[in-house]
């Protein structure tokens, strides 16, 4: 925890989680306008996981994302990218740590996490954490994790390891949810002013489990993994204000309350790789089968109108009695076989190919209609070809083409039909770019990318859909690494003309452009530790900028551009044998936004 720092570990400006600290043009949710995550293209330690909810840091130490050059070598790349979970797995050093953190507004987290070697080859991994979050829009909400881990590590290079968590966040009061009547931005909202109901209290429970293991056998290398995540939502609601007028009131207010819902999924891989070399070419040879199992119990919802409400005072209205409807269900099976092969030459270029064939099955029994049963089945051929060169010692040129077969998210709470998921799509994505190396420590990525696939989202009718094909084409640029010991920069732009086509666009139903895209992102992070890096004190700054955000269907309303800049440092001492570390950060010790929003972003 003393050692957690993302902007002197980032090799790059794409994407880095450490500890509850990240940095980069992408996250989780966000990579070049899709969500990995959505998409299935999560994995732990390398292995395929069906992720259903975020992991909490006393579980895993982080993340990173491989999109672009750093997918070069990857098995099995996503078109829109993979975020890769690296678990907290214990050393062979017992340690001991204890994390306090005062947030915004009074907010409390208190975390504690120790490891113990119980024989040499060994290890447990014990994590806490307890949050109190006081939030900007208003309410807060609190949370409560529990995590471990066991790690065996029997011979050299063999790795067997266990772990599990559970997260129960609760009394979470629904922030409202606002929808414009017409082009016009919502009035401001004072800070802490809670305007949400009171007996909107959300609670949810989270439980991740599974094991892994990477264990040489004979000339072969063997990585397998099986993992659980479950979402348990005892208790969920959604404060929607529909046609909000320009000064903050809205004709229909309603609640959406829902309860008893559940998402949980079986997933996992087992791979066998193994690596060769004939003369000057080293080969490596991958044979990969990944499955996954997925059940929810959704739907049954029921919407409570409050009529005429305001956004500028607390409209409280008393608890109504709930009564909710039959749920829906659906099942998820899936079954991918895939082979890989790469070839390299030092220093001259690298070339990796990878095939996969997938079988895909989806029911649904859905409570309300007459028919209630479907089915959707697929069996996709998919795969990749990506490659390098190293033109000079210090400009290498990369490209790529790869195939996908990705998931749909569900509807969202605001949709008709809320918690619905859509069959399977398929997806591609081609990307061509340059890496020059200014010197050992520090480096420029370039390049530009493409990505088609089916457009889902809602209609005029609130109803989610099919609407037509989406195509995100941009430019990326990452600059990164050490300027002079004890200084670290990374830099990144990222440019997308996000464009929808089909009927409904071609009709004025929607617009062109996707709701929430954005035209740019750049981000600029820079750390000094003084003294050549040597000193106890590091200073920090991180910049965002954003571009206007699509703020409705029919593109009529925009989100303003916005920046902030957020200041930090880092003082390390100790005391007797603990190392300690003082952490404080100004988030937004800057932020500015253009008052009115642009009409055209043509």
């Amino acid at each position: 925890m003393t050692t957690q720092n993302a902007i002197a570990s980032a090799s790059d400006a794409f994407g880095l989680s450490i500890g509850n600290e990240k940095i980069g043009l992408y996250g989780i949710d966000d990579v070049r306008g899709f969500s990995p995550v959505d998409a299935g293209n999560a994995r732990i330690e390398g292995l395929y996981f069906a992720q259903v909810d975020r992991l909490p840091n006393r579980i895993v130490d982080g993340n990173k994302v491989r999109v672009g050059l750093t997918a070069q070598g990857y098995p099995f790349p996503a078109p829109t990218g993979i975020v890769d979970y690296q678990l907290t797995l214990p050393g062979s050093a017992d340690k001991f740590s204890l994390g306090l953190e005062r947030g915004q507004f009074g907010s409390l987290v208190i975390s504690v996490d120790g490891q113990k070697a119980l024989t040499d080859n060994f290890e447990l991994h014990v994590g806490l954490a307890s949050r109190r979050q006081n939030r900007h829009e208003g309410g807060n909400y609190d949370s409560f994790i529990r995590a471990g881990s066991l790690a065996w590590r029997p011979y050299s290079g063999a790795l067997i390891a266990g772990f599990l968590s559970s997260t129960r966040t609760y009394d979470d009061e629904a922030a409202p949810s606002i929808f414009p009547g017409g082009d016009y931005l919502p009035p401001k909202i004072r800070r802490r002013d809670m305007i949400g109901q009171s007996w909107t209290d959300r609670d949810v429970g989270h439980r991740t489990y599974g094991a892994l293991t990477k264990l040489p056998v004979g000339p072969w290398w063997l990585e397998a993994g099986l993992f659980r995540d479950e979402r348990l939502g005892y208790a969920n609601f959604t404060d929607v204000y529909a046609q909000m007028r320009p000064d903050g009131t809205t004709p229909n207010r309603v609640i959406v309350a829902d309860a008893n819902n559940r998402d949980r999924t079986t997933s996992g891989e087992v791979r066998l790789i193994r690596t060769f070399d004939h003369g000057n070419f080293a080969h490596r040879l991958t044979l990969s089968l990944r499955a996954k199992t997925g059940d929810r119990r959704f739907g049954g919802a029921q919407r409570i109108s409050l009529g005429e409400s305001s956004l500028t005072f607390a409209d409280q209205r008393p608890e109504p009695v709930f009564v909710y409807g039959r749920d829906d269900q659906d099942t998820t099976s899936q079954t991918t076989i895939g082979l890989g092969y790469a070839v390299a030459q030092a220093r001259r270029f690298s070339l990796d190919l990878a095939l996969s064939k997938s079988r895909y099955r989806k029911s649904f029994d859905f409570a309300a209609i007459v028919d209630p049963h479907a089915v959707v089945e697929d069996d996709p051929m998919t795969g990749s070809l990506t490659a390098a060169v190293h033109m000079t010692r210090r400009l290498t040129l990369y490209g790529g083409h790869v195939r996908g077969f990705e998931e749909v998210p569900a509807a969202p709470a605001i949709a008709v039909n809320r918690g619905a998921v859509p069959p399977a799509i398929r997806t591609r994505q081609s990307e061509i770019g340059l890496r020059y190396a200014f010197s050992p420590t520090l480096n420029i990525v370039a390049g530009a990318f493409s990505i088609t696939k089916p457009y889902f989202n809602l209609d005029s009718s609130s109803f989610f859909r099919a609407l037509g094909a989406s195509s995100n084409k941009g430019l990326e640029v990452s600059l990164a690494g050490s300027i002079r010991p004890g200084l670290t920069l990374i830099a990144g732009t990222v440019l997308i003309d996000s464009k929808i086509s089909g009927d409904a666009v071609a009709n004025g139903t929607i617009g062109a452009r996707p709701i929430g895209s954005v035209r740019r992102r750049t981000i600029l992070n820079l750390d000094w530790r003084l003294d050549n890096g040597s000193s106890p004190l590091s200073l920090d700054a991180s910049v965002e900028s954003l571009s206007a955000r699509v703020g409705n269907a029919r593109n009529s309303l925009f989100a303003p551009p916005r920046e902030t800049i957020d200041l930090g440092l880092r003082y390390r001492f100790a005391i007797e044998r603990a190392k300690m570390l003082v952490r404080v950060q100004v988030a937004r010790a800057v932020s500015t936004h253009s008052g009115s929003y642009p009409h055209d972003l043509k």
